[in-house]
């Protein structure tokens, strides 16, 4: 086992961490292959089945499907094995995975069944290896090069989100098989990173024949003692089920009341995603200067006064606009809230912590998407994004009114991580 200097570490700026930029740098290349891939598998699905939006629809389903059945069983496996290990062991499934796509593909004979199968496979292996980089990045990195690290990682997915997309439709168009390809060298490279990863990122947790449910009851009775943590998560919930009719919405005022081509949805998506850019790079300035609950409950009241002006605007640039705004204040508090929770969560717990609040709030956003669809059928546009407002200036309301939000602050280095950050901390208190 390797012994990092944790003093040697903590002095190094994180552009000098050496663990940590490995970890970084195999992790994005994955992501923006999982972006690249993902875009491409409805494509893909259209394509195979000869123009059924039916096979568009199972190919969603398929990508969906993991955020429900396969988060629980991750953030066991995460907190039961080396996380290491974990991560290795998923990139390299990935690359069988996206491989025999690309392959499969290349040859002519990919059917649906097998598609289905492997983008299931795909999205699955990705959830595991997320979770296990959100639990190893405490390790390489020092507790107060935290909100830094986290801020870095948010900007990445905002990235590749930004760049994956029209990349793996370039690929896409050029030849069926390169985006798949594309994305198995970036799982490549991954595997090999982790090889040379000096921090030990194993667990002290042994019990690994227990069954599932005893081990998930113990992050379920954490949790619950968490009283900031047990507040904020619906909050974060239903604030995330709301955005889902400001997604929805500008398709529908965009195409459908506006009349502008489906081209413009890309316009304002480009522009929004620049404003994410923004505010995860900019969320640990935030951080600094304002304290945690002024950061969720404002960005909250900030996002019902700029949905309320997104039913009132016109034209794909300023709807873009208002919707950058959202997402970098969605960036910022989105950075805030995980540091507090990595920072909060005991060592031992991180992938099932991570994994029951991920499995909320994905089911959050499907019955938001779901009501949403119904909502602007029902009312139109306008309608839908001032009612969603409205419901938003009161989730930031109601998170104002709980007390243990509001005196919810991100622990220090030296604060004990077994208690709950809302309590004031006494010389004398047991951890």
């Amino acid at each position: 086992m390797t012994v990092v200097d944790e003093t040697a570490v903590a002095a190094l700026p994180l552009r000098r961490n050496r663990d940590f930029l490995l970890l970084w740098t195999g992790n994005w290349l994955q992501f923006f292959g999982s972006r690249m891939s993902g875009v491409c598998y409805p494509l893909l699905a259209l394509q195979i089945s000869g123009g059924s939006a039916q096979a568009v629809g199972l190919a969603s389903a398929a990508a969906v499907l993991p955020q429900a059945v396969v988060q629980l069983p991750a953030g066991v496996l995460v907190d039961r094995w080396d996380r290491r290990a974990v991560m290795r062991w998923c990139a390299f499934g990935r690359i069988v995975v996206l491989g025999t796509v690309a392959g499969a593909t290349a040859l002519g004979g990919l059917g649906m069944g097998l598609l289905l199968a492997l983008i299931a496979a795909d999205v699955s292996l990705a959830i595991v290896s997320s979770l296990a980089e959100r639990a190893a990045v405490r390790t390489v990195v020092p507790a107060e090069q935290l909100p830094a690290a986290l801020s870095q990682n948010e900007a990445r997915g905002r990235i590749a989100g930004l760049l994956g997309g029209p990349a793996g439709t370039v690929l896409f168009t050029w030849t069926r098989w390169s985006p798949y390809l594309a994305a198995a060298v970036g799982a490549v490279v991954a595997a090999v990173n982790l090889r040379y990863i000096r921090a030990d990122l194993s667990t002290e947790n042994t019990a690994r024949h227990r069954p599932i449910r005893e081990d998930l009851a113990d992050a379920l009775r954490w949790l619950r003692g968490q009283r900031a943590l047990r507040a904020m998560l619906p909050v974060v919930t239903v604030s995330t089920a709301l955005l889902q009719v400001v997604m929805l919405g500008l398709v529908v005022v965009l195409v459908k009341e506006q009349g502008l081509p489906e081209s413009t949805v890309g316009l304002v998506l480009g522009i929004s995603g620049c404003g994410g850019l923004l505010g995860a790079l900019a969320g640990r300035w935030f951080m600094a200067r304002l304290p945690l609950s002024v950061l969720l409950v404002g960005g909250l009241a900030l996002w019902a006064v700029l949905m309320a002006a997104m039913a009132w605007s016109t034209g794909p640039v300023v709807l873009g606009v208002l919707f950058a705004v959202m997402n970098l204040i969605g960036a910022v508090f989105g950075v805030a809230t995980a540091v507090y929770q990595v920072t909060t969560t005991p060592q031992e717990l991180q992938g099932r912590v991570a994994a029951l609040s991920g499995l909320v709030i994905a089911l959050g956003t499907t019955v938001g998407a779901f009501a949403a669809g119904k909502l602007l059928d029902a009312w139109g546009g306008r309608t839908s994004l001032l009612v969603a407002a409205a419901g938003m200036a009161l989730t930031a309301l109601v998170a104002g009114l709980i007390p243990a939000v509001r005196r919810a602050r991100v622990p220090s280095a030296q604060t004990p991580k077994t208690t709950d950050p809302t309590e004031p901390t006494e010389p004398t208190k047991n951890t």
